[in-house]
């Protein structure tokens, strides 16, 4: 029992330090996504001006929405399935289990993601993340070994810039 004890506080660490790397690409795409919108509302209403409803529908259809496009499918996907295991996290504190299948579906739903993207970089830096996250459940029941802080430190920067 002292032996799974002594695993458990380093991999609570590593999940601490996995969910601050991954962190900055949920913040970084809200303010790509805040900034996208500020964008169209400022290009609306400088197309409201027109002098016929007409003329200000092809004009809002037709105006170019400059700022910093929206997030990639697969980072939005992959975000989506970060904010799910934050929740889930918490719910599951208590129960090592529930934990692991959380970490086990949080990688799954990032894997799938890098299959979809098309972005090689990206992809590789989610399919990193959820090796990760797979190493640290496996280490839990011995199959593998716990992952080095300073990788995951490294694929959640690698996340992160490709997510942003």
């Amino acid at each position: 029992m002292r032996n799974r004890a002594a695993r458990a506080l380093p991999a609570f660490a590593l999940v601490v330090a996995v969910g601050i790397a991954v962190d900055g690409c949920a913040t970084a795409s809200s303010a790509a996504s805040s900034a996208s919108s500020a964008s169209s509302a400022s290009s609306a209403s400088s197309a409201s001006s027109a002098s016929s409803p007409a003329a200000t529908a092809a004009a809002r259809a037709s105006a170019p929405v400059y700022g910093p496009p929206g997030p990639d499918p697969a980072c939005a996907a992959a975000l989506k399935a970060e904010q799910t295991l934050r929740t889930r996290q918490g719910k599951d504190q208590a129960n090592e289990s529930a934990l692991d299948q959380d970490f086990t579906n949080f990688a799954n739903a990032l894997s799938a993601a890098a299959q979809r993207d098309t972005r090689p970089a990206t992809a590789k830096a989610m399919t990193a993340l959820a090796n990760d996250y797979t190493a640290l459940v496996e280490s839990q029941s011995g199959a593998a070994e716990l992952p080095d802080m300073s990788t995951v430190e490294k694929d959640g920067t690698a996340f992160d810039k490709a997510c942003s």
